[in-house]
């Protein structure tokens, strides 16, 4: 399953990191994280980024889901569209765990999601530091933790074993000299005012982000 997930999402991650800078590494570990290996990708949500401000940053189209999940902060009166029964639980290092839903995006295809995420970290001061690293995917992600990225205490750790794991698949599997680009990412054509993307083809609304 590991195996499938990193080659599937594999030439995304790295057609991201070209556009933006973005560790092909350090994307593709979050996004297995976040989605279990692949095991939760509603929407094609690989990274779990809420709605928030409403701010495409590079491949949102304005689509959103609900979505339970868990998350950790230094207060028990934090506020969330719906906390389930029971919770908040305070942790035994000090931090409250929440059962929440709440608002996340949801995308047109996997390529959508890499890019927003890859531009919500480029774009946002708060990474500045990281993306000074980006050449250096361990550090990269030790810096993008620092900056306040996850809620979970453990994520540093977590996020550092998935990369390691996925580079040794990377290498066994020669992804970097095996993927073509070319024909692994969508290509957007707009034919008598409708929109469609070949590599399927599948029809999709017209999209701000440009594939090349």
């Amino acid at each position: 399953m590991k195996e499938t997930f990193i080659q599937k999402y594999y030439p995304y991650a790295r057609e991201a990191e070209k556009r933006t800078g973005v560790p092909t590494l350090f994307a593709l570990a979050q996004s297995a994280l976040e989605s279990g290996w692949g095991k939760k990708t509603p929407g094609h949500m690989l990274f779990g980024i809420k709605t928030g401000s409403g701010k495409n940053y590079g491949g949102w189209e304005g689509k959103s889901q609900l979505i339970t999940t868990t998350e950790y902060a230094r207060s028990a009166n934090r506020s969330f569209p719906f906390i389930e029964p029971g919770y908040p639980v305070l942790t035994s290092n000090g931090r409250w765990k929440y059962r929440i839903k709440d608002y996340f995006r949801a995308y047109t295809t996997p390529f959508h999601t890499f890019m927003d995420w890859a531009g919500l970290l480029t774009k946002s001061t708060r990474y500045a530091i990281a993306m000074k690293s980006k050449s250096d995917p361990y550090r990269f992600a030790e810096q993008v933790a620092k900056a306040g990225y996850a809620t979970d205490p453990n994520y540093t750790a977590k996020v550092k074993r998935i990369m390691r794991q996925i580079s040794q698949v990377i290498k066994a599997k020669g992804l970097k000299k095996k993927n073509s680009l070319s024909h692994m990412i969508p290509i957007a054509l707009t034919i008598g005012g409708i929109a469609l993307v070949i590599y399927g083809i599948t029809k999709y609304k017209k999209s701000s982000l440009a594939f090349n």
